[in-house]
């Protein structure tokens, strides 16, 4: 026992001797300053910089032993500037103590205070630090091993690029272990202040690094990197917090990579996924999927105090989710198994984007059901005050087709827009920065089909639509409701359209419209007039004995074999000489114009009786044209029927006396009473003023 306490103090005592020599007698033996040329030539060898030492190397003693530098600097890359790389106002090196009697000095622990890193990218994509992380020396490969730990605090690194410069101030942190084949725990946080970007927080990292001996193969695992901060100006600020995390693989021998496990939440918004890259050194290949986790784009943009758009439906934009397998390589980018959900909308399909300085976008994407009405946007007084005006160019509903040129296959089984619902809408694609076009555009609408072919011309100095629409069997009452609300119309119907315009304002598109038109419908009927109990206020009138039909204003109606106009369209100026309309009681023909500009209408209609209405007392109005005027606005037109035009002597006489009477009867079956929907507009205002 006593022996082994002896065998206890005598190690004691060799260490107490080993601290009194390196205490005392190390500064006096070795001076580290004799090293500053070596330590110099061996920088300049392994990196090409230069190292400079201002300030005397000195030995520290307490609380370990170690070496204290100040004042270091290593200088920029050629091309970059005279402003150094990096500054480093004071380091300090622990010292391994028994190397020092090998006359060999080997660090320990690695503090530095006062960093400041100058990070440089210019605009062809050079930098100043590539040159500095190629493959390692043999020199430095040998060092595999050796357990050192490095510490910085109140550093400053600043990112320099064309475009803005970044600062990340406070930089602080420490990694242990940094032996080539030892696992580097890494962690720290900096300030940063983006200007341009109104971008102020605290980052944090941290995470484990386990190199391989000969440095070919490194592993991040739990590797964490947060932000917590604000955006915006200081009177208008919100507050900003997300994360990422990951684990990593970097196989520099098979010439690969991969992330596994990665996760990125901003607010509700969460993404994970996992990616994989091959051919590092030469084409980079690379494979992966991403998951996007339900969350609501209205509640995100608010969080991120963006403006959130008014849409008709506020329930819009409260739900998404989606997933996505992608393959790409360098110029390829391919999105294959998309599919997703946006809120009643459900989605599938690929797109794939190719080139590398002018991009093309391929796409192929089938929807369920999408109602664009549900998106359009709220304005003027509709939304409230400060809400905004829609924008007066409506070259801007295709510009996303010149921004992301190329073209694809869309296909939407219930598609709601403008009030009309389709089915079985499909339409191609192809564009350039200049040039759109959609062709075959198909649907089916309300018992017909739809066909088309639209061209948007973008090169010129102002935007040119052309477009060529055929719609055939098409149920007229069920599309005009749909359209304005209402059906004066019924039958089936044909409808051509050949017109061409300049998109660059809504008055320009009215203004510029030209082309042709025709319409055509057969067994069908004008809805709010019924002819024939005209004709019988025209006989009674004429002191003819007939008796009315007392058929409501729902009942009132003028069926008719076929009706068919056509028109030319010219700087927004409808003129059609050819409408014909048949039926049994009657035939019409009318012309005229329709001003699209400013919303007007100048056109007679000229009915003919038939030889036999069955209405006595009208034979003399036989085969005689009764001309009626509609002038004024073309959504509430004033009607004058002239048929006094057509009679003689006393008949037209007392036509004459009834002239206004019949006249505002007339308008009254085609467009509605006048007082009537003055008190219904008064009463709906009554409504909006109560709620």
């Amino acid at each position: 026992m006593n022996r082994f306490l002896k065998w206890i103090l005598a190690g004691a005592g060799i260490v107490v001797v080993l601290l009194v020599v390196a205490t005392l007698v190390l500064p006096k033996v070795i001076d580290p300053n004799n090293y500053k040329e070596k330590i110099r030539a061996a920088v300049l060898e392994e990196t090409g910089r230069e190292l400079i030492i201002g300030g005397d190397i000195k030995w520290s003693v307490f609380p370990t032993i170690g070496l204290d530098l100040s004042d270091l600097s290593l200088s920029n890359r050629e091309g970059f500037g005279d402003q150094p790389m990096l500054k480093v106002g004071g380091a300090r090196v622990s010292v391994k103590l028994m190397p020092i009697f090998r006359r060999q000095i080997e660090a320990g622990q690695i503090s530095l205070t006062g960093v400041s890193a100058y990070l440089q990218q210019k605009a062809d994509g050079q930098n100043n630090w590539e040159d500095l992380t190629g493959t390692p020396s043999q020199s430095t490969a040998n060092s595999a091993g050796v357990d050192s730990e490095i510490e910085i605090s109140n550093g400053t690194v600043t990112l320099y690029n064309t475009s803005q410069s970044i600062d990340m101030e406070k930089f602080g942190g420490n990694a242990g272990g940094l032996g080539m084949g030892q696992p580097i725990e890494v962690k720290g946080e900096f300030s940063v202040n983006l200007v341009q970007d109104e971008l102020l927080g605290k980052v944090g990292f941290k995470g484990l690094v386990q190199p391989s001996t000969n440095a070919q193969w490194f592993g991040i695992e739990d590797f964490n990197v947060s932000f917590k901060g604000e955006q915006g100006t200081a009177e208008e600020s919100i507050p900003l917090e997300m994360t990422a995390n990951a684990n990593a693989e970097l196989d520099l021998a098979n010439d690969r990579a991969k992330l596994s496990d990665f996760v990125f939440q901003l607010f509700d918004l969460r993404v994970n996924g996992n990616l994989n890259v091959t051919s590092l050194a030469s084409d980079p290949a690379y494979t992966g999927e991403f998951k996007l986790a339900e969350f609501s784009p209205r509640k995100l943009m608010e969080n991120l105090g963006m403006d959130v758009p008014q849409t008709q439906d506020q329930n819009t934009l409260t739900k998404m989710l989606g997933d996505v397998s992608f393959t790409g390589s360098p110029g390829i980018f391919n999105m294959q198994d998309l599919s997703g959900k946006l809120d009643k909308s459900t989605f599938s399909g690929t797109i794939k984007i190719e080139g590398t300085d002018s991009k093309r976008f391929v796409y192929d994407l089938d929807i369920d059901s999408l109602n664009l009405d549900d998106y359009s946007i709220v304005t003027g007084a509709d939304s409230g005050a400060n809400s905004g005006a829609e924008t007066d160019e409506p070259i801007a509903a295709f510009s996303i087709f010149f921004v992301l040129p190329g073209g694809g296959d869309l296909r939407i089984g219930e598609l709601v827009a403008s009030g009309l619902t389709v089915t079985d809408f499909s339409a191609t694609t192809s564009s350039n920065s200049n040039t759109l076009r959609i062709f075959p555009l198909k649907a089916k609408l309300y018992g017909g089909l739809q066909q088309g072919d639209i061209k948007v011309d973008n090169s010129g100095n102002r935007p040119i639509l052309t477009s060529k629409q055929d719609l055939t069997g098409i149920q007229v009452e069920g599309l005009l409701k749909d359209l304005t609300g209402s059906a004066r119309l019924q039958g089936t119907g044909n409808l051509h359209m050949n017109i061409r315009t300049d998109l660059t304002s809504s008055e320009t598109t009215r203004q510029a419209l030209s082309g042709d038109i025709s319409l055509s419908v057969k067994d069908g009927a004008i809805v709010g007039i019924d002819v024939a109990q005209t004709i019988s206020m025209v006989a009674s009138t004429l002191g003819q004995k007939t008796q009315s039909a007392g058929a409501t204003a729902q009942q009132k109606k003028t069926e008719f074999a076929e009706l068919s106009i056509g028109g030319i369209i010219e700087n927004g100026i409808l003129t059609s000489d050819d409408l014909v309309m048949r039926s049994p009681l009657l035939t019409a023909t009318g012309k005229g114009s329709i001003n699209l500009v400013n919303e007007t209408i100048d056109y007679v209609l000229k009915p003919v009786l038939a030889g036999d209405t069955g209405i006595g007392g009208l034979e003399q109005l036989s085969g005689v044209p009764i001309p009626v005027k509609l002038t004024g606005n073309m959504y509430e037109p004033d009607v004058s029927v002239d048929a006094v035009a057509a009679l003689t002597g006393s008949q037209k006489a007392k036509l004459n006396e009834k002239k206004d009477e019949l006249t505002n009867s007339l308008l009254d079956q085609v467009f509605g009473n006048k007082k009537d929907k003055k008190k219904k507009k008064q009463d709906a205002q009554k409504d909006e003023g109560g709620m």
